[in-house]
């Protein structure tokens, strides 16, 4: 055996939440395109391209999120942040149709149900648009 630890530790508390978040039984692994891999992701966040879509980071309420649910203009708010998901839908293991459940709504329930030990401050940091706010849509000023 090696002297490498392994990461996550055999009974670190990844490994423990992902043991016990509870799994849909119809679950199916899904075939991503080539060039679509977790590191070609990782490659495309820090090739400095714009994944975001808008000029600065703002204020969003539900309404304003729930225009943006099409496989062209996807967002999403997670825990309080409001993220623009388009450019990652290709490349989320559980495939497009699973991730444009949480499109155009706020999506923290759902994410915690099935993904609670991701980080999605480091996912999906290249994609943030702004946060969730109560309220008006800011169109209605």
């Amino acid at each position: 055996m090696s002297d490498v630890p392994e990461f996550p530790s055999r009974d670190g508390p990844q490994r423990l939440v992902a043991a016990a978040t509870k799994q849909p039984k119809n679950r199916q692994k899904v075939r991503l395109e080539p060039g679509h891999s977790p590191l070609d992701w990782a490659r495309l966040k820090s090739s400095g391209k714009d994944l975001r879509g808008v000029s600065q980071l703002s204020r969003y309420t539900l309404d304003d999120i729930k225009r943006h649910n099409t496989l062209a203009d996807a967002w999403t708010a997670i825990q309080g942040k409001v993220y623009n998901i388009t450019p990652y839908l290709k490349f989320h293991p559980g495939g497009v149709k699973d991730l444009m459940r949480i499109a155009g709504k706020d999506g923290t329930r759902l994410f915690m149900l099935t993904h609670s030990w991701v980080n999605t401050d480091f996912m999906l940091d290249a994609c943030m648009v702004g946060f969730l706010v109560p309220g008006r849509s800011s169109d209605d000023d």
